[in-house]
């Protein structure tokens, strides 16, 4: 009789215990799952939150950029129809091959807009290589070649001749091309000047103008972006874009830009942490970089 109490006793007790513990594991794995769901929600928030920001962007980058060679090519547009009105078909033969460079302009923005989407991308590696510093320039200066005409401007290439750059081409060219346009649509009848130069610190790179300058507000803001940069950071708002989408190259590349500007005396931006190596030396060595970065 004892001992079938004591086998009632270890039944009653038993089987809460084994339904606590039932419930208690069934309790973690809802938990866990619910955690895992959570994390989920939470990642593809991050990523639907990050696609409609890249796409805002985007959009901002295009209607930004694509705004002088379109007013460019709509001035051709109607001198070569007001030629063609008047019969001057040497005058319209010479429009119709700016407007075809117009439009390829035109095609290289958009391919950097593509370039610009994907470098926005946090496991983006740009792909580096040396290459020669001054035929980069010279192609700069032919594609803004009618662009800093049309505003009166002179535009200035001052580098040395030997000096090859280690690093992502394309980004690079995507930097300078929207310096030297930003520099050119706040200039009329001044100087733009792109200088390659190289001191105790390494080569420096230095977009400049004579131009109108930028206010004390808005220069605060541009700067305030450099100090922070991040993928993807949301655009500034009542801020000039090209430099909030320079930003965003120049930290894909790692490197470093300063800004100096008053009103009505001009605009200075300064890069630092470019590498020189030239692509005719199988090793890149420090007193190499030095010398090869060091004009004559």
């Amino acid at each position: 009789m004892i001992l079938q109490w004591i086998c009632v006793m270890i039944l009653a007790t038993a089987l809460p215990l084994g339904l606590f513990l039932w419930l208690r594991n069934r309790y973690f794995r809802l938990h866990l799952a619910k955690m895992a769901l959570e994390r989920q929600v939470d990642d593809l928030s991050q990523k639907l939150e990050y696609s409609n920001g890249l796409k805002h962007k985007i959009t901002m980058m295009i209607a930004h950029d694509l705004q002088s060679p379109l007013h460019f090519l709509n001035v051709l547009s109607d001198h070569v129809s007001r030629f063609a009105a008047n019969n001057q078909l040497s005058e319209v033969r010479a429009g119709t091959e700016e407007i075809k460079k117009a439009t390829g302009n035109i095609h290289a923005f958009v391919k950097e807009v593509n370039l610009w989407a994907r470098s926005q991308h946090e496991n983006f590696q740009p792909a580096q290589y040396s290459f020669s510093f001054i035929e980069l320039a010279r192609e700069l200066q032919q594609f803004f070649e009618d662009m800093i005409l049309l505003n009166r401007n002179t535009l200035i290439i001052d580098s040395p001749e030997d000096v090859f750059v280690y690093t992502n081409r394309e980004i690079l060219k995507a930097i300078l091309r929207n310096l030297i346009d930003n520099a050119n649509k706040h200039t009329r009848g001044g100087v733009v000047k792109l200088i390659f130069t190289s001191d105790e610190n390494g080569p420096l790179l230095t977009v400049s103008d004579n131009g109108s300058g930028i206010q004390p507000g808005e220069l605060q803001k541009i700067r305030r972006r450099l100090s922070n940069p991040v993928v993807n950071a949301p655009v500034e708002p009542n801020s000039r874009l090209g430099y909030q989408l320079i930003a965003d190259f120049v930290h894909t590349l790692g490197y470093s830009m300063s800004l100096a500007s008053s009103p009505g005396a001009g605009t200075s931006v300064s890069i630092r942490g470019l590498v020189c190596h030239s692509p005719f030396v199988p090793t890149l060595h420090s007193t190499g970089v030095i010398s090869i970065c060091q004009s004559e």
